[in-house]
């Protein structure tokens, strides 16, 4: 057994003593006044517990404080707030043995416990204890030296007498904010301004000399301050829901959740963010310089081709209408209707540069070379998804070097996929502008080009709901009792099988199980890692019957008829463009599963290397490892930087709240959360949005939101969505017609819609919250016309 006085610590044991006697030691040592006491180190018997009662008794400190000093205790990374015992007022050796006692026994504690096996990093392995002299405060409290919401100010807390209901949250305190440059605030009755500023001072002046903001407790006592504990703030400094916002978004662009929001709608996760969202907009990014439209990365950084407010996605229109404002035959206008399914002629933009024609005939030769190389880049991501191998690792070091060197892999991947994409869009939006130049009304021509977009053949995400209608037909042929299992049932089911319909299910993993709902999130997912998500669309398919439909067969009658009275070259131009945009949608919808593809293999990785961090401790359970960004895991793992944990924990309680977070399909600068309240203009039994997918039906409505709501869909409703997701296509089997928030003619569930000639009205604000389930609708996907009837 040790003791020290306070200020007279070795500083070679000072990692010995515990985190409440060093923090004290290094306010002595900084010039603050702390009151006189010692730590007594390593009492493990009654040997020890009997000196330090003797050291108390011959100190003449009479009336003291005995406090826990933990090893864990008040570090940079976990503090233990709370978790182990303290004593104030403790007069005479008998009741200070007792009381060292008690804080020693308090390492094991049930609290002590429940937090450590929480945070494994904040295990205290050794209780020191502190006897100091006992501050008769007439005024106490705690300081801040960083605001938790403002790192401009000092935030002082105080209450009258001791600080140990204040600490413990049960009184009031009178709060202080204390502007970092001037120190000056005004006092009231409690405190003076001398005495305010006096605190926030040293608070601040000795974190500067700590290096790390502080956390402090602080009595005053006949007019003279007194510092009582020192630590660093270990709070999740910046945790909110817009901790993760691209730093820079210009007043002057333009942002839009449309296209985005249907292939990672509401909020998505930090390694989501770090990882997929960060290779979609460096893909959007590398298109705008590869066509000339800026000269290096620098003037297109990082968030200015996808930008997150809130963790919710938007893409820049602004960014990608350079393309158009530094290409020959590209526009604004083509690059809005690729994106938004409209020309956005409300929205100020600025100016179009002055380029020369030469620059944009040399640019429009770049990027016509990319568009049509769409084959070579279907050719490349295919090769990428067959060949890409992360092979499981033992260590969680040698997994995120495993990640870290492949990441690069899902930047090409969407890449590639976005050429497709842009060909698809561009031959889209091409087709819009010469039939508006026609004179055309904008309704008439978005459903007449849903009309040449149908009867499509080898569209890859029409293949997920056939291929699992193959399979249901095989399990309803050899088993007459499986529509009345439960997805848990058919799950256990589906392992044992017959040889037909295990082959089918076969072919659908093979071809579809790295697909889901929300599919670019890493946390969601693929429906190869959950049977009883995949056997919950298979009840309904089979719940429906798992017939076939036919696709209808009048694509070519509707391209005859937007032909008709088109003559010589612009006959061959609009003829060429339709093929093109047929093709294009195959390639999308095949770049696009490709990508997933490489995705979902970085899924499994993560997921394992989630199981290694939780297994040897270092996470408290294997889904924060979706709350990290992949730069904070390498810290995590390399330099156990364990105050990750917390901020991961934080991140994901604040996923709840981010979700709820509501904002405008198109806005002007960085967009800005909106009230949840659906506005009066949008409250009517006739609502108005974008034919997608041609076709009249009446039905029930059946709103969903999530899985378990699309689990109730019966034969012949009508779905009512935010978005159109992939993952959505099982349930077109049964339902009458779909309705979206969002959507376009090119989304992957508008594409699936259309093949299955189901109605599909997308761009109906709102239309979760003012179509409620059993509600009677009437929906007009010629027009664009919903009503509640």
């Amino acid at each position: 057994m040790k003791i020290y006085e306070l200020n007279k610590i070795d500083e070679k044991r000072l990692g010995d003593v515990g985190g409440k006697a060093k923090g004290l030691y290094l306010l002595d040592k900084l010039g603050l006044n702390i009151a006189p006491g010692f730590v007594a180190v390593d009492i493990n018997d009654e040997l020890g517990l009997q000196a330090a009662a003797d050291y108390y008794e011959n100190s003449g400190m009479e009336i003291v404080a005995v406090r826990s000093s933990a090893t864990a205790e008040d570090g940079k990374d976990f503090s233990s707030a709370g978790l182990y015992n303290s004593f104030l007022n403790v007069a005479g050796k008998s009741a200070v043995k007792k009381s060292i006692m008690s804080c020693i026994a308090s390492l094991e504690s049930e609290t002590a416990n429940s937090y450590s096996s929480f945070f494994s990093a904040a295990k205290s392995h050794k209780m020191c204890v502190i006897v100091q002299k006992m501050i008769n405060a007439e005024i106490s409290g705690v300081c801040f030296s960083d605001h938790p919401g403002d790192e401009k100010r000092i935030l002082v807390e105080a209450t009258g007498g001791l600080g140990d209901k204040l600490v413990s949250g049960q009184a009031a305190a009178h709060s202080y904010c204390v502007p970092k440059d001037t120190m000056k605030i005004d006092g009231d009755e409690l405190l003076d301004s001398r005495m305010i500023e006096a605190i926030a001072r040293q608070a601040v002046e000795a974190s500067g000399k700590l290096g790390y903001p502080l956390d402090t407790e602080w009595a005053i006592e006949g007019g003279r301050l007194y510092w009582l504990q020192a630590r660093p703030i270990t709070a999740s400094n910046g945790t909110d829901a817009f901790e993760l916002d691209t730093k820079v978004i210009p007043d002057d662009n333009i942002l839009t959740t449309c296209n985005v929001g249907e292939m990672l709608p509401g909020a998505v996760t930090p390694l989501s963010l770090s990882t997929s969202v960060a290779s979609i907009d460096f893909g959007i990014r590398k298109m705008v310089l590869k066509a000339g439209a800026a000269k290096s990365y620098d003037e297109i950084p990082e968030g200015c081709g996808i930008s997150s407010v809130g963790n919710h996605l938007f893409i820049n229109i602004s960014t990608a209408s350079r393309i158009g404002d530094y290409v020959i035959g590209g526009t604004r206008q083509g690059v809005e209707l690729s994106i938004c399914n409209r020309i956005l002629d409300d929205i100020p933009k600025p100016p179009v540069p002055k380029v020369s024609k030469i620059l944009r005939l040399n640019n429009a030769r770049k990027y016509f070379t990319i568009l049509f190389g769409v084959k070579i880049a279907c050719r490349k991501i295919k090769r990428l998804a067959q060949n890409l191998q992360i092979p499981k690792c033992e260590t969680a070091e040698a997994a995120i070097k495993e990640i870290s060197k492949k990441l690069c892999v899902i930047d090409e991947a969407f890449w590639l996929h976005y050429i497709s994409s842009a060909h698809s869009g561009s031959m889209n939006s091409a087709l819009f502008l010469i039939m508006l130049e026609q004179g055309q009304s904008i309704d008439d021509a978005k459903t007449k080009i849903a009309g040449v977009l149908e009867d499509i053949d080898g569209i890859e995400s029409v293949d997920i709901l056939r291929s699992l209608k193959t399979a249901a037909r095989a399990l309803m042929k050899e088993n007459k009792d499986i529509a009345a299992y439960s997805a848990d049932e058919l799950a256990k089911y589906i392992k044992i099988c017959g040889k037909e319909a295990k082959t089918a299910l076969d072919d659908f993993y093979e071809r579809h199980g790295h697909r889901s709902i929300r599919e670019a999130e890493l946390r969601s997912k693929s429906w190869h890692m959950d049977d009883i998500s995949l056997c919950s669309y298979l009840k309904s398919i089979i719940a429906a019957g798992a017939k076939e439909t036919r696709q209808t067969g009048q694509a070519k009658e509707n391209i005859e008829k937007l032909l008709l009275g088109q003559k010589g070259i612009m006959r061959f131009v609009i003829n060429f463009i339709i093929k093109q945009a047929r093709k294009g949608v195959v390639n999308r919808e095949f770049t696009k599963s490709m990508s997933i593809k490489v995705l979902d293999k970085f899924k499994t990785a993560y997921r394992e290397l989630a199981d290694v961090l939780a297994d040897s401790g270092v996470l408290p359970d294997s889904d924060l490892i979706f709350f990290l960004t992949h730069q904070e895991l390498k810290r995590l793992i390399n330099n156990d930087e364990a105050a990750l944990i917390k901020k991961a924990v934080a991140r994901r309680r604040i996923l709840e709240e981010q979700k709820k977070l509501k904002f405008e399909q198109v806005s002007l600068g960085k967009p800005k959360p909106i009230e949840a309240d659906i506005p009066a203009i949008y409250k009517k039994a006739v609502m108005t949005g974008s034919s997608i997918s041609r076709g009249k039906a009446t039905g029930k409505a059946r709103v969903v939101k999530s899985v378990e709501e699309a689990n109730m869909l019966e034969e012949g409703e009508i779905m009512v969505a935010a978005f159109t997701d992939i993952g959505w296509s099982p349930y077109y089997c049964m339902i009458n017609a779909l309705v979206t928030e969002v959507g376009s003619a090119l989304s992957h569930g508008a594409v699936v819609a259309r093949e299955y000639s189901l109605p599909l009205v997308a761009n109906i604000p709102y239309a979760t919250q003012v179509i409620k389930t059993g509600d009677m609708l009437s929906v007009d996907a010629y027009t664009g016309e919903v009503a509640i009837i």
